[in-house]
């Protein structure tokens, strides 16, 4: 059996820093390869392994330009390599991982082959580092029928568009709360075939809308001080993503009644998308009065995606009108909700 070729696109991120000073290490994409394989010498015998470094940069700076070049670079492996790429390996940072992967799910329309991203806790250097292992993981998941784009950390295969970073300092740093991982690391690698979605033919549809605005409701807000909201609808903003409590319940009495600023908002013709602050469960705003009074000024649920998924749906929908944002939340683009 012929060996597979994958892809690996270093951004940057703890991965790739120099210990002991944990600085970024600016290598040509030729000396980053020699420094992985020398340090991970496992990869060469996953696959043959091609290396590109469009940037070098803190995951806090990747953002909807970068998701955009990512997207575009994974289409051209696809479709436009001279030699066929079988999987793709995004090296990130750990912090907005799970924002470019919810990104990616969006952006490349009927995948076909593996996307996965990875990064570390520590240094490839450091002692007691999961990068190695994370890394080999990686590749041997983009040799897999896996259709999807996909986060491998710690023990996990996650549905990318279904994860988030829920710890800063262990091991374990992803979970797809509201979703079993699709596959589970251990002696083997193992993958739950039977929740993997289908291949499709692969298109690039990498638009993005601007004008988005979260906000995070917490006891005691004053909403009188949010009535500049509406008024920066002249400046652009187009969209708010409310985190409430609970299945979608906000303060509805007093000066912290948010009532008023969505049904100001729905009345310009902006979206308000409410999405809930727990890691698990989903907005279901038709079991309590305050979800009801907002679905009835208009509100959209983001059901039980998780921030980072609403979050980037809602930029690509933005960028996408030829249907309603409510449309495309009742819609489900890549597995990262529940309908």
């Amino acid at each position: 059996m012929s060996r597979k070729h994958v892809l690996l696109v270093h951004t940057g991120g703890t991965l790739g820093m120099a210990e002991p000073d944990k600085r970024r290490l600016d290598l040509a994409p030729a000396a980053h390869l020699e420094r992985l394989l020398s340090r991970v010498p496992e990869l060469q015998e996953i696959a043959n392994i091609d290396l590109i470094a469009p940037w070098n940069v803190d995951s806090s700076d990747i953002g909807p330009q970068q998701w955009q070049r990512l997207a575009q670079i994974v289409a051209g492996a696809f479709l436009g390599a001279s030699e066929p790429i079988d999987g793709v390996v995004i090296i990130h940072g750990t912090d907005t991982m799970a924002y470019t992967a919810s990104a990616l799910a969006y952006m490349l329309r009927g995948l076909h082959r593996p996307v996965v991203l990875t990064g570390s806790q520590r240094p490839l250097e450091a002692w007691r580092t999961d990068a190695r292992a994370n890394l080999a993981a990686a590749v041997e998941t983009a040799t897999l029928a896996l259709p999807e784009v996909a986060i491998v950390f710690g023990d996990k295969v996650l549905r990318g568009c279904r994860a988030s970073k829920v710890d800063a300092r262990i091991y374990q740093a992803f979970d797809s709360p509201n979703e079993a991982p699709i596959g589970r690391i251990g002696v083997s690698l193992d993958l739950d075939t039977q929740r993997v979605r289908a291949p499709g033919q692969l298109y690039l549809d990498d638009a993005l809308g601007t004008g988005l605005m979260a906000l995070t409701v917490f006891p005691g807000m004053d909403q009188s001080l949010l009535q500049g909201v509406a008024l920066a609808a002249k400046a652009g903003l187009k969209a708010v993503l409310v985190r409430a409590f609970g299945t979608g319940n906000v303060p509805m009495t007093g000066t912290a009644s948010l009532l008023p600023m969505v049904e100001k908002l729905a009345g310009l013709g902006l979206h308000v998308i409410v999405a809930t602050q727990c890691p698990g469960g989903s907005a279901e705003l038709d079991l309590y009065a305050s979800g009801r009074a907002l679905l009835a000024a208009g509100a959209i649920s983001a059901g039980d995606m998780t921030f980072e998924a609403a979050a980037t749906k809602a930029l690509w929908a933005l960028g996408h009108p030829e249907q309603t944002m409510r449309q495309w939340f009742f819609q489900d683009l890549a597995g990262e909700i529940t309908l």
